[in-house]
């Protein structure tokens, strides 16, 4: 009998383990998983621990399609064509490869932030999300925060301070980011006291914070997403009945930060006093300041907030 996952169909002296697939092509094994979850370029038998094994056909196939994608094609446009297509395009440069580059030939990060911004300005919707999802599927959560999207933001926050940035621009490129959070596989999510993320009434910055989502998703925590500017007394009722661990807060904007601190007040006395409260974004720690008896963390540089979601993940107290 046939299953969805095709556990006995193909003779297991032609197929190997992921890892060495990945040495074979070239290709990061969360690339290679990213690919056949998205795209079904590749459909792998399970061994008898359940463990992916793919056919020397499939690791060729693998191997075509790195070189096309190194070529400068989006993964998303040439993974249904035929071998003979792929081999066409293996040789030939796309045109957009000449304006917009690759991740993983970029010789400067900035380059390619660059190009984000260019097509931000001039609201190309279609090009920001595929250049922004080739970058996540291409570099991975932890180094597409740190390589693109943190210098993104910051160069939108510098933009936005010098009125060299529209409204529109920015919900664009928040969309784009929301997009990405949802399109992450839920295989992703954990089984654990849930991490509710959202940013008090008030304060409508969101970038910080789908970031911040990104990251514990991708450790494998239990994302509850409340988005912005929501009462107090809505964030406590959320966490409360999922019982949550976390509560994370992000804050930005220093002329809401009165508001800021009555709501953070208000959520801190609400919840349980095992939930734990954190504070992240640019404003976190002049708002911790003022909020009396704070007993929560300030969680604002990606270092720090890898290391709480890592020790959230283990179970562990915080730090005394």
């Amino acid at each position: 009998m046939t299953t969805a996952r095709r556990d006995v169909p193909r003779a297991v002296h032609d197929a190997f383990p992921l890892r060495t697939v990945a040495a074979k092509t070239g290709l990061s094994p969360d690339l290679i998983r990213a690919w056949e979850k998205r795209h079904a370029v590749v459909t792998p038998i399970r061994g008898a621990r359940g463990a992916r094994l793919y056919t020397a056909a499939e690791i060729a196939h693998l191997r075509l399609l790195a070189r096309v994608v190194a070529a400068g094609r989006a993964i998303g446009d040439v993974a249904a064509l035929s071998p003979a297509e792929l081999e066409r395009l293996a040789a030939q440069r796309a045109p957009e490869a000449q304006e917009y580059g690759t991740v993983e030939t970029q010789a400067s990060r900035a380059g390619f932030v660059n190009r984000i911004l260019q097509r931000l300005a001039h609201f190309e919707h279609g090009a920001v999300t595929r250049l922004l999802g080739d970058a996540l599927v291409a570099l991975g959560v932890r180094a597409f925060v740190a390589e693109v999207a943190l210098p993104l933001m910051r160069r939108v926050g510098a933009r936005w301070a010098d009125a060299d940035l529209t409204v529109a621009e920015e919900h664009l490129l928040t969309g784009a980011l929301r997009n990405l959070l949802a399109g992450l596989p839920q295989g992703q999510v954990g089984s654990g006291p849930p991490i509710v993320l959202a940013t008090p009434a008030g304060e409508r910055h969101e970038i910080g914070l789908l970031l911040v989502a990104l990251l514990a998703r991708d450790a494998g925590a239990n994302v509850v997403y409340l988005t912005i500017d929501l009462p107090a007394a809505d964030i406590a009722a959320a966490a409360t009945r999922v019982r949550a661990a976390v509560v994370g807060l992000s804050v930005v904007a220093s002329e809401n930060r009165k508001r800021a601190v009555a709501e953070i007040t208000a959520i801190q006395h609400a919840v349980p006093s095992h939930t734990e409260l954190w504070l992240g974004g640019a404003d976190a720690r002049e708002t911790a300041l003022r909020v009396k008896d704070f007993r929560g963390l300030v969680v604002d540089a990606l270092e720090t907030t890898e290391a709480e979601l890592a020790r959230i993940a283990a179970g562990a107290p915080p730090a005394a």
